[in-house]
């Protein structure tokens, strides 16, 4: 089925990818503003959700991904990875367990090839795995005032759950899901409901808002995207991932090289938020140079309203992966300064 919000989003004049989700409604800039300031809603329904179930799911999926499955609750959820054998990053998972199955948000990576992967290591268990992401709409709400939006559409207190804890509304669920360095929250809507849903929210003032200005926030706050500054050539500790790994629950995919990896205590490059004065925006693979030697790569990157600076993220080469240092970022418009503002 497809996604009964398109229309809203076209009457609305928004600018629509391919995949029919608005990249903007009225200007990338404002609708940042909105995020910082107030709240923005934004329709996130390309991303993929998988369905599991069976009575053997916590086991099975603990016994392939990065981060402690087990120990899930009702109501509660965890970031981890799905590795190959060389540790490196195959999904940027999110798990959410509910009472009778587990949601898994595998983000930019298709369902169906996360749905491919774990049907393969099914054996003998209880294990049954779905891909819904047609029928459901998936919205995320942002923004300082998103707990307060949220509570006076659902009549629920969020504000002190913790991240990723969510709660059910009938078949409608609510995640604390930070995607911007602020408050926030994933709803999780049946197709049938998602127009009462999304405008209730815009009657209450809430600005809707488009992948653009996402993309803003996201780099700003420093979190990776799969397919853009991750892939399955990145070994997962590259790239960080510190809140999607156990390094005390035994076997995973990939475990024995992740366990090497930390024992020796490093890798040879590290993925690193940078900020450049500049109002050029470096494209994807520019060089990162420190003293006439390559230093590694810009991934991503966009300018930044409240900043008043490009911010990205790339990789870093061991020796310069450190915050505060300076390098020099190739660029069609010259060499561009620049200072690595964090680790990620």
């Amino acid at each position: 089925m497809s996604n009964p919000l398109v229309l809203h989003h076209e009457k609305m004049g928004a600018q629509l990818e391919q995949s029919r989700i608005p990249l903007s409604y009225t200007s990338p800039v404002e609708e940042y503003w909105a995020v910082r300031n107030h709240s923005g809603l934004a329709d996130i329904s390309h991303l993929s959700l998988l369905r599991i179930t069976g009575k053997d799911r916590l086991a099975f999926l603990n016994g392939l991904l990065t981060n402690e499955v087990l120990k899930l609750n009702e109501g509660t959820g965890v970031r981890s990875a799905l590795l190959n054998t060389k540790a490196r990053v195959l999904a940027d998972l999110y798990l959410y367990a509910r009472e009778d199955d587990l949601l898994i948000d595998t983000g930019d990576v298709p369902g169906a090839s996360v749905k491919e992967i774990l049907d393969r290591f099914i054996i003998t268990e209880d294990v049954q795995v779905q891909d819904i992401t047609s029928v459901f709409v998936h919205l995320t709400l942002q923004g300082p005032q998103a707990a307060d939006n949220a509570k006076e559409l659902f009549g629920l207190t969020l504000a002190d759950m913790k991240p990723l804890q969510h709660k059910m509304i009938g078949p409608t669920m609510i995640v604390v899901r930070d995607r911007t360095g602020q408050s926030g929250y994933d709803i999780i809507i049946p197709n049938d409901e998602a127009e009462a849903v999304w405008q209730g929210f815009l009657l209450k003032g809430v600005t809707p808002v488009g992948q653009d200005a996402l993309e803003i926030l996201r780099l700003e706050a420093g979190y990776p995207r799969y397919g853009v500054d991750v892939d399955e050539n990145t070994i997962i500790l590259e790239a960080g991932y510190k809140d999607a790994i156990s390094f005390t629950k035994g076997c995973y995919l990939g475990q024995e090289v992740v366990a090497r990896a930390t024992h020796i205590g490093r890798v040879n490059k590290n993925l690193v938020q940078f900020q450049t004065e500049s109002d050029y925006v470096p494209v994807p693979k520019s060089r990162f140079q420190a003293t006439g030697k390559e230093a590694g790569y810009v991934t991503s990157a966009a300018f930044s309203p409240g900043l008043k600076a490009v911010v990205g993220l790339g990789y870093a080469q061991r020796d310069f992966a450190k915050e505060g240092t300076k390098l020099v970022v190739e660029s069609a418009n010259g060499p561009l300064p620049t200072v690595i503002t964090k680790l990620v």
